[in-house]
């Protein structure tokens, strides 16, 4: 009985491990059928990481967007910031009569300047330095500006006046552009959800930089301000910068700069709200991305101390003629304008439009 049990055991294990070898044969026959064991491991690998991304990424887009509002806020709060942006911005004009800066990244340690003009291949002076990667962009470090000066003779032919736009891919650099550089309008378009919130963070810092009623936001803009139609904001009297959603269809007047939610009329500097949710700056390189997410929140946070900025006075229409009665947008109104660089920043004037530089 002891000998039968002990035969019947061996044959039992006998036929699990058989059916474990046909298992395997099978699924040796199928794995091949589908392409092997590397392509089988290779998607493996594959699914497990869309699985880990697909629980990670949510977190870490939230974190880095934090991260940027934070750095983004510091810079809008800084008024050294400005004003070294603005430094740097009349001293790379200074640099060469051949380039014209139109927009810079401001770091916490250093400030690259994006230029155009045909002298790119030229050396600088000291403590300037050209990017790896695009000669149209020209670094600085921010302690070096306080030493610096400029060529004997230089007239400096305006005051930028700089608007931040969001960060670059890396986050540890803010873009801004000088609203005086190239046309006088400045056209918002595409994604729809992005570039509204691009245009009314455009206007709150020129709101809150310009004197009472150099800026006049039209209907269409924010949901909470029922303002007047582009045609006539246009056309009021005192108004430097106007930020219209409609469509013009008679010419800027002189003196008056267009910010415009849409591709607007004749000659316009264009920004698009691509789809993936960044601001694409046509004109520029292609490796210039910029991300407008964390503009909004930081702005909002930092509009009541960004520094006012005016041009001695006056603005490219001429002095401020009555307010503009944006207190529904929750800013300030009635701010003085006072340049962060002093009274002797010069007065505006347009400069040529620009195609632009790049940085890693």
């Amino acid at each position: 009985m002891t000998a039968m049990q002990g035969g019947g055991g061996v044959r039992q294990m006998l036929g699990y491990a058989g059916l474990v070898l046909l298992g395997l044969v099978l699924l040796n026959l199928l794995v091949r059928r589908l392409g092997g064991w590397r392509r089988l491991f290779r998607w493996i690998k594959r699914e497990t990481s869309r699985t880990v991304h697909a629980f990670v990424d949510p977190i870490a887009a939230r974190i880095r967007y934090r991260l940027r509002v934070r750095f983004l806020s510091r810079i809008l709060r800084n008024r050294a910031g400005w004003a070294q942006a603005e430094q740097a911005m009349g001293y790379a004009a200074a640099v060469s009569p051949g380039m014209a800066p139109y927009a810079l990244a401001l770091a916490k340690q250093r400030i690259g300047v994006l230029v155009v003009g045909i002298a790119a291949e030229r050396p600088l002076p000291e403590p300037w330095s050209k990017d790896d990667v695009d000669p149209r962009l020209w670094w600085i470090e921010r302690r070096d500006l306080a030493d610096y000066s400029v060529p004997a003779g230089h007239v400096p032919q305006q005051t930028p006046l700089l608007a931040c736009l969001g960060t670059d891919s890396s986050g540890k650099n803010a873009i801004m552009i000088d609203l005086l550089a190239g046309p006088p309008s400045l056209s918002v378009y595409g994604e729809p959800r992005t570039s509204r919130a691009v245009a009314q963070a455009l206007a709150a810092q020129l709101d809150v930089r310009l004197p009472a009623g150099a800026v006049e936001v039209a209907d269409g803009i924010h949901g909470k301000h029922d303002g007047m139609p582009l045609a006539d904001a246009i056309q009021r009297p005192g108004a430097w910068f106007v930020i219209g959603a409609e469509r013009l269809d008679k010419p800027v007047p002189s003196g008056v700069r267009l910010v415009s939610l849409g591709v607007g009329r004749g000659s316009s500097r264009l920004m698009e709200a691509t789809p993936d949710r960044g601001l694409l700056l046509h004109g520029a390189a292609s490796w210039l991305e910029i991300d407008p997410l964390p503009l909004a929140r930081a702005v909002a946070r930092s509009v009541l101390r960004m520094p006012p900025h005016d041009f001695e006075t006056r603005g490219p229409g001429g002095p401020a003629i009555g307010a503009d009665d944006l207190g529904d947008l929750e800013l300030p109104v009635g701010v003085a304008g006072v340049s962060v660089l002093g009274a002797d920043a010069g007065r505006p004037s347009d400069a040529s439009s620009g195609k632009a530089a790049s940085w890693n």
